[in-house]
């Protein structure tokens, strides 16, 4: 009988020590890869290791290893991470919103007048912040999804969201359309992209001249969402509850 070998997986994390911390590195496989490779995020200060082959991904926090000089200095240089508590300022549909706490409020979250007011003690504030802002994104997704898909003549099969750190939003072979809750934090108008762009792929599942041209009719002004996104995108990534 013969037994197949044991693949490592595709994704994992592991710990890596720098200027004394230990900081966790995540180790992907992607195929596509021409190299082995390190990345910071420059936003988040997450470290990631890119390996070519599975054969790659056993020698991919060694290679890691060699460049912590050059990690510890592009550590130095990230923001860092913001948590979603009392008192820190965060973007809300692309105007600085601060976090407030009060004892009681007309309900568990609420934005007025460029605060975010979270009811209840200090501790539930990231969470009950998240989750709103959760709401809110999904809400509008769903508005503008719907208006968009609307004026193609298509209708997703459904709608979510998520945290994803690589992708703003999706659209599956199955017609579900997934979104980053992130982009409620963007401007109005670069939402309304990300979601135009997604509901277009309803019509044309590539980025062939005729998908774009889906695009622009829902979004004639393509170029203004797309640079903000080049230019903020990974900002956004700085925003958790899980960060202190």
């Amino acid at each position: 009988m013969f037994f197949k070998k044991k693949q490592p997986p595709a994704i994992r994390h592991e710990l890596l020590k720098i200027d004394g911390r230990m900081l966790e590195v995540r180790v992907r496989l992607n195929p596509r890869a021409r190299r082995m490779i390190v990345k910071v995020n420059p936003a988040t200060g997450e470290i990631s290791v890119t390996a070519p082959s599975r054969r790659g991904l056993a020698h991919a926090l060694d290679f890691a290893r060699g460049e912590k000089e050059w990690i510890a200095g592009q550590l130095a240089k990230a923001p860092g991470p913001v948590g979603l508590a009392a008192g820190a300022t965060i973007p809300f549909r692309g105007t600085p919103y601060e976090i407030r706490a009060i004892a009681k409020g007309p309900a568990p979250v609420w934005a007025e007048g460029g605060v975010i007011w979270v009811s209840g003690g200090e501790a539930h504030a990231p969470r009950r912040v998240l989750d709103f802002l959760k709401q809110q994104a999904r809400k509008t997704f769903e508005e503008r999804a719907l208006e968009h898909a609307a004026r193609l003549g298509v209708k997703p099969s459904r709608i979510t969201v998520r945290d994803t750190a690589s992708r703003w939003g999706s659209c599956s072979s199955a017609r579900s359309l997934s979104f980053s809750w992130r982009l409620i934090m963007a401007p109005d108008f670069v939402l309304d992209y990300v979601v135009a762009h997604e509901v277009a792929h309803l019509r044309e599942m590539n980025h062939s001249p005729r998908f774009w041209a889906y695009v622009r009719s829902l979004v004639p002004d393509m170029d203004a969402p797309q640079d903000w996104l080049k230019k903020n995108g990974r900002e956004l990534q700085r925003y958790s509850a899980d960060r202190a």
